[in-house]
């Protein structure tokens, strides 16, 4: 009976090797590149409902099935149709600058243009880069991401471009212009940017059917690469050299520039849908209650130069769908059932900027509450992994958990290595925390097992060079081993949520909580 029950333990367990097959079917180039509304990613969503059916785990789509279909709105921008000048000097799409596909066909706009510095008002921090400025009619110039001194959590919500615009649109502003700081180079360069390559931007439709987070006043957009980025300042109060260098510190002065931007776009607008696979094990006490876990299952598809054209997304994420498709696997054969519901999301569009996550928090599939969401995105196992860094510990009473299922698994909690990286709210995560749920999401750390190997140096090497590439396959050097105790500490922390006594809740007075408490 022991050798039975020992067995039955090892085939329930999540394995090394399950791991590795899944990575390598969902990054393979039969599935190139999982582009949200593509074939491929149509079949990766299959292949997801179908290892959800083989464990056993009850559908919880719509109708019946594994499937949440997502309603998207997309934007295809027509560079030959479209121009950026300054003073009346053209700079070319995908060389001096990146244009943006607008909401509407054909959008103009020709304004003089105000720098703004990051863009941001924080009260709170005292911080107000529109403070005596009028930006009526202009068009923005916004640094890229937050002052460094700025706590994490501030520093990660007032990143997002969301919030930027939502502010500038506030204030007036009819266009803006991104300007990319020293620490956006050195993270991911200009050169890396435009051999990405084109995509169709999407939005996924709210329960009105109007997309989300579009900013209809504004309407013009452009990111700037070094080149337009030095003629803009040129002959300026201040230069950019300057500015550059003010933003490592935080400092900005905002000023009326004497120079003018027209931005022309012309956007082919168009319809999709795409699924979220949803499933979940039943709870046996508050059925009714659900603990949301969720991994994206979209990746970026086919770039549209170079050799190697297919973007495979093994760790982004494939590692995380993986981790899903094992721990429903296993949830589903665990008895007792635990107390609350888990749902188990694969979910459509992140690379869109999270687009079926909001479509998911905004109408579940599922009948009840949301009480809390486990997110996994992208587990960098490039090593023997002796640290997880969990996003949110320091928000919500999941911290207690999340520390505890990481050391059971043998990791200990490092703070977050890579602030400036703002992960927090670059994930499907913050879909849910803009509902007002606790979430959290572990990362992978930067210590390794090993002392010969640096960790550090490999994971920032690897973001620098790989992330979002070709390079980005199943045959990578990758610690599954270290993948699979990910895995079973994300499950952990999803059971040990499910089984407690209450319902977890924000921390008091934390920035997030505070901030998206009214949607509860």
């Amino acid at each position: 009976m022991a050798i039975m029950l020992a067995t039955l333990a090892l085939l329930l367990a999540i394995t090394p090797q399950a791991m590795r097959a899944h990575v390598g079917f969902l990054s393979s180039d039969l599935l190139e590149g999982r582009e949200t509304g593509t074939r491929g990613y149509d079949l990766a969503a299959a292949y997801v409902a179908a290892q959800f059916e083989a464990a056993g785990v009850e559908p919880a789509g719509e109708n019946g099935t594994y499937v949440q279909p997502v309603r998207l709105r997309t934007f295809r921008l027509d560079p030959a149709k479209s121009s950026f000048t300054i003073d009346g000097v053209a700079f070319e799409h995908r060389k001096d600058v990146l244009l943006q596909s607008r909401t509407e066909p054909a959008s103009d706009v020709d304004a003089p243009v105000v720098f703004a510095g990051f863009g941001i008002t924080a009260p709170e921090l005292g911080h107000d880069d529109y403070k005596d400025l009028d930006v009526r009619g202009k068009i923005v110039a916004l640094l890229a991401g937050a002052p460094p001194r700025f706590p994490h959590s501030q520093r990660a919500y007032y990143s997002s471009g969301e919030v930027k615009l939502e502010n500038a649109t506030a204030r007036g502003a009819i266009g803006s212009i991104l300007i990319r700081t020293l620490d956006t180079e050195r993270r991911f360069s200009w050169e890396r940017t435009l051999a990405s390559g084109d995509s169709t931007a999407m939005r996924a439709l709210d329960r009105n059917g109007q997309p989300f987070d579009t900013f209809p006043q504004i309407r013009g957009s452009a990111a700037l690469g070094p080149n337009a980025a030095q003629a803009l300042f040129t002959g300026e109060a201040t230069t950019l050299d300057a500015i550059l260098a003010g933003a490592e510190k935080g400092i900005a002065h905002p000023f009326a520039l004497k120079k003018r931007i027209a931005i022309h776009t012309t956007t082919t607008i168009g319809e999709a849908t795409s699924p979220n696979v949803v499933a979940i094990v039943r709870g046996s006490e508050l059925p009714n209650e659900h603990v949301v876990v969720t991994a994206h299952l979209d990746h970026i598809g086919i770039n549209d130069r170079g050799e190697d054209r297919i973007r495979n997304g093994a760790l982004d994420n494939a590692s995380g769908i993986a981790a899903l498709i094992e721990m429903a696997r296993e949830a589903a054969s665990r008895k007792p059932r635990p107390r609350r519901s888990i749902v188990f999301v694969a979910v459509t569009a992140e690379e869109k900027g999270i687009q079926g996550s909001l479509a998911f928090a905004d109408r579940p599939s599922i009948e009840g509450t949301i009480v809390a969401n486990v997110n996994m995105d992208m587990i960098t196992m490039l090593f023997p992994m002796k640290s997880l860094v969990a996003l949110g510990l320091e928000h919500s009473s999941l911290g207690a958990p999340a520390r505890e299922a990481a050391e059971h698994n043998g990791f200990v909690i490092q703070d977050d290595p890579l602030p400036e990286e703002v992960r927090f709210i670059r994930s499907d995560q913050y879909s849910f925390v803009k509902r007002g749920i606790p979430a959290i999401s572990y990362k992978g750390g930067l210590m390794s097992n090993d002392p010969a190997i640096d960790g550090e140096k490999l994971t920032r090497d690897w973001l620098r060079t790989i992330y979002h590439s070709p390079e980005d396959e199943s045959d990578q050097k990758l610690d599954y081993d270290s993948g699979a105790r990910w895995a079973r500490t994300n499950l952990d922390l999803a059971v040990a949520i499910a089984n407690a006594k209450e319902r977890p809740r924000w921390n008091e007075g934390d920035f997030f909580g505070t901030r998206f408490a009214r949607h509860r």
